[in-house]
């Protein structure tokens, strides 16, 4: 009796073995078939695109498998080697191809379009975890500043060294004074379009990277500087500026506005948004308008209009005093206004906190807005301007 005693006693104490390293088993294995799978558009079951409960089958067979990711011919296996990406994006393209889904044909496997570069050896798994949704999108990255962006486009991460893209100073902050849709009241004279893509399009974060930017889709379009920006639209010749800013961009050579977006090049060439403008800099409480220079009393006026140095633009010539102060009263001090009285966009108060109260270049000249006449004058005719302060 006693040895019966003894061997029930050691079975049982095999059979606890046995649950305790199958329990170890199952609590070190990762979870694939329902890791952020289960539910989502990646769940070919519960999305009603077969009838298999196990939903790891859809993309991966332990045996006969193509790849090292043991993958499954249920999708389009001939997409492996000849889909459009490589690796891992080719593996995502055999669904993506249309056999089950459509969506990302025309954006993200559309290789005529521009698309957010990619580190060495990757292409969407840089940026997306196909087995994880909870950032959604199956993005691997978390939000930051309400953007998937700013996580490696900020002052930490620095995206490989292209510079701090989300902090104030940058051009989209320029937005957050702004009341939602007071597009009369703003100066950039901006249409609806320039928020909405299309009618009923849910609106944008104006403080955000997509304002401008498409990770998938982007336009065809580069600089000397930037080779894929991955724009919303072509911008030669700052066309894309001029979507939202159309007020301050000319369209001809003959226009009242500071020479951009010319017609034809002149001795300079072509002076675009971009040759004064710089959208992509940390707070600079000097650079206002997001200015490459300061302008601190006209000083980027004189940065181009030099009398000396004449590689960045026209020498205008010695001629009416600037940097000193007005000896006489204007008859109307809004035409001819001193530097610390500049208002020219009728938005935000002064344009250029630092000037002083001097006559500086913009008393008698307005780069972009109230420029009425040639050469960019307040006013028709220069005699106009002369009277108000020569009576």
């Amino acid at each position: 009796m006693s040895q019966i005693v003894h061997d029930m006693s050691r079975i049982k104490k095999k059979i606890e073995i046995i649950i305790f390293t199958a329990g170890l088993v199952l609590l070190c294995m990762p979870n694939f078939s329902f890791a952020g799978v289960a539910n989502t558009e990646h769940d070919m079951y519960a999305e009603g695109k077969g009838t298999n409960t196990n939903i790891c089958s859809y993309c991966h067979i332990p045996h006969n498998a193509a790849g090292s990711k043991i993958w499954s011919d249920w999708g389009n296996e001939a997409q492996l080697t000849s889909g459009p990406s490589t690796a891992i994006g080719n593996m995502c393209y055999t669904c993506h191809d249309g056999t089950i889904t459509n969506r990302g044909q025309t954006t993200a496997f559309n290789t005529a379009i521009q698309q957010h570069k990619i580190s060495s050896g990757q292409d969407c798994d840089m940026c997306h975890s196909v087995h994880d949704n909870t950032n959604l999108k199956f993005m691997n990255i978390a939000k930051k500043q309400q953007t998937y962006c700013a996580a490696c486009h900020d002052n930490i991460v620095n995206a490989g060294g292209l510079g701090d893209m989300t902090a104030i100073g940058n051009h989209p902050s320029y937005w957050v004074s702004t009341p939602d849709h007071d597009i009369s009241g703003s100066p950039t004279g901006a249409f609806c379009t320039a928020c909405h893509e299309s009618v009923h399009y849910a609106q944008f974060d104006c403080r955000g990277c997509n304002f401008c930017h498409k990770a998938h889709e982007g336009a065809n379009y580069s600089t000397a500087q930037i080779s894929n920006p991955i724009l919303k639209a072509n911008n030669t010749d700052s066309e894309y500026c001029a979507t939202c800013h159309p007020f301050k961009v000319q369209n001809a050579s003959g226009g009242m506005k500071h020479p951009a977006n010319l017609a034809t090049a002149g001795t300079w060439g072509r002076v675009i948004c971009q040759d004064c403008h710089d959208p992509h800099q940390v707070d600079k409480p000097n650079n206002p308008f997001i200015l490459r220079e300061q302008n601190v009393d006209s000083g980027y006026c004189t940065y181009c209009h030099d009398a000396v140095d004449t590689s960045n633009g026209p020498n205008i010539g010695g001629g009416h005093p600037v940097d000193v102060a007005l000896s006489m009263t204007p008859a109307d001090p809004a035409l001819t206004p001193v530097g610390s009285a500049i208002d020219d966009d009728d938005y935000n108060g002064i344009d250029y906190p630092l000037n002083s109260s001097n006559m500086i270049c913009e008393t008698c000249h307005s780069t972009h807005r109230k420029g009425t006449a040639v050469d960019v004058l307040r006013a028709d005719g220069s005699s106009a301007l002369c009277l108000n302060c020569h009576p």
